[in-house]
């Protein structure tokens, strides 16, 4: 994927955080910490190319409870059965109309409109695809800078991370923004988190990070939004009613942890592959020396919001409550996998999906999970 970024435009820092009240976490009298087990999996090293994963960016589960897979490789949505079995494919690689290139975020809608960020349609943007009919639907132009952190909302909308810029000051400063959108509607419904930073040629490496992520959101269908900064120093989470009126802020209170030299020489790798996306491979990039301290957040069946800690290799979540924030419990992946500080995830209604980012076994596998109490 080619990301032709202006270089204004990379000036996105860490350490993001808005203006608003704060409430402590409240945590209940000595939670309890649950296993998520691995029950099934799909995806072989080699054989069947519909069971050979190219490079995943996203699963979802679809409105009828089966499995998409995003594999930027392939530049196609695959579906799978609950028992893994394939059942078919949306988009095709190719630069015509609805045709894709190179697609690195996912989100499906409750009424099944897919988004995928990328190459497409021979643009960079944002495209749209129906789930039931497998029907390209839009190709929308990003100039430049496709949008990212992107969740499945109620009805047809998404949540995304959108980014400007702004020279009113006569100091450039880049303007990013948490924001609802409806399908068919250029401008948001509604923004839910506001801030700006300063242009830095010195911070290459945390921009770049942050141009591809600085943001972790969830979203549920009852229009409940939730946001997280990627941050280093200080863990903060907001959740947001469906019209933009903050529900509360809490500061989770994680401590900042150093990375092994062996997860800085992970993050310079993915730092280097995204500034190649980028056409700025040549530049001098140095990742963050500590890990960010939320590197997700997801929403289960029941309304409760899981934070995927950034601090432990083992994939650890606390789950708090959607109403206050309350601490209900935790949940720990079984078996401590090697590739653990990898693992992306999807919640919902109908189970838990996750898989590794850089497999430890070479080659990616979807796993379904469940949580023993």
């Amino acid at each position: 994927m080619r990301w032709i970024i202006p270089s204004i435009l990379i000036a996105l820092l860490a350490g993001c955080g808005g203006q608003t009240d704060e409430t402590a976490l409240q945590t209940a009298t000595e939670p309890q910490v649950y296993s998520l087990v691995r029950v099934d999996s799909i995806g072989i090293d080699m054989g069947d190319s519909n069971y050979v994963m190219g490079a995943v960016e996203g699963v979802a589960y679809g409105p009828d409870g089966n499995i998409a897979v995003l594999d930027c490789a392939r530049s196609c949505l695959r579906i799978y059965s609950p028992e893994g079995e394939f059942l078919r494919q949306i988009g095709r690689q190719g630069n015509g109309p609805g045709e894709l290139q190179s697609v690195a975020f996912l989100a499906i809608s409750e009424d099944g409109h897919i988004y995928m960020a990328g190459e497409g349609s021979s643009i960079l943007g944002l495209h749209v695809f129906d789930y039931g009919t497998g029907e390209w639907l839009d190709s929308e132009s990003a100039l430049g800078t496709p949008p990212t952190c992107i969740e499945g909302a109620d009805g047809s909308a998404h949540i995304r991370k959108n980014l400007d810029l702004d020279f009113s000051s006569g100091e450039p400063l880049v303007l990013v923004s948490i924001a609802r959108h409806e399908f068919g509607v250029e401008e948001p419904e509604v923004v839910y988190f506001e801030d700006s930073f300063p242009y830095d040629p010195a911070e290459m490496g945390r921009m770049i990070s942050i141009i591809w992520g600085g943001f972790d959101i969830a979203a549920d269908f009852d229009g409940r939004v939730y946001v997280a900064p990627r941050n280093t120093e200080r863990a903060m989470l907001y959740a947001f009613e469906k019209d933009g009126t903050e529900r509360f802020a809490i500061d989770l209170g994680y401590e900042p942890v150093p990375r092994t030299e062996g997860e800085m020489e992970m993050e310079r790798m993915i730092l280097r592959m995204n500034a190649s996306a980028m056409d700025m491979d040549q530049m001098p990039l140095e990742p963050d020396p500590y890990k960010p301290l939320i590197r997700g957040l997801e929403v289960d069946g029941e309304g409760n919001l899981w934070v995927l800690r950034g601090d432990p290799a083992l994939p650890t979540f606390d789950v708090l409550s959607s109403e206050d924030g309350t601490h209900l419990y935790s949940a720990v992946v079984e078996g401590d996998p090697g590739d653990g500080s990898t693992w992306r995830f999807y919640l919902d209604e109908t189970g838990i999906l996750a898989y590794a980012a850089d497999p430890a076994s070479g080659y990616q596998q979807i796993y379904m999970l469940e949580l023993v109490r």
